[in-house]
């Protein structure tokens, strides 16, 4: 594989956040327009999360694959750590001041014990990267890879 430097690969991951924005963005519009009809508010937020968090994987997977050689764990939870840190800016500043949604709301989709399960979509967004990475070097390791 070809070695990146790593400024090139943090903005790599910086251009990878809209991809997620844009997967989200769609996500929510075919849960709103198919799945809450068809199934009720809960079943589509559980399993429009669960597809979210899928696809946003999927995503995570490519990027890491491609930058795996330049990078070490440690650049990687960085990575992680920025793309929180832009979703709940984003969460919080997009649709509390511009869509005027109220923080209790917006603080509710962190409950857990209420059946809302964004908490896991950031902690994917969060851990998902350093995983990947242990995950491909391990099966390089294995010869697997």
């Amino acid at each position: 594989g070809v070695k990146m430097r790593l400024r090139a690969v943090y903005l790599l991951g910086l251009a990878i956040w809209p991809i997620f924005l844009v997967t989200a963005v769609l996500l929510g519009a075919f849960r709103e327009g198919v799945l809450t009809p068809a199934f009720g508010e809960q079943p589509a937020h559980v399993s429009g999360t669960l597809l979210f968090i899928s696809l946003m994987l999927v995503i995570q997977w490519a990027f890491v694959a491609r930058v795996n050689e330049s990078v070490r764990q440690s650049n990687l939870w960085l990575i992680g750590l920025m793309w929180t840190v832009m979703t709940v800016c984003f969460e919080f500043g997009f649709f509390h001041f511009v869509a005027g949604v109220p923080w209790e709301k917006l603080l509710a989709d962190y409950n857990l014990f209420a059946g809302r399960l964004w908490l896991l979509v950031l902690l994917t967004t969060l851990f998902g990267p350093a995983i990947i990475h242990a995950v491909l070097r391990r099966r390089a390791g294995d010869g697997k890879g």
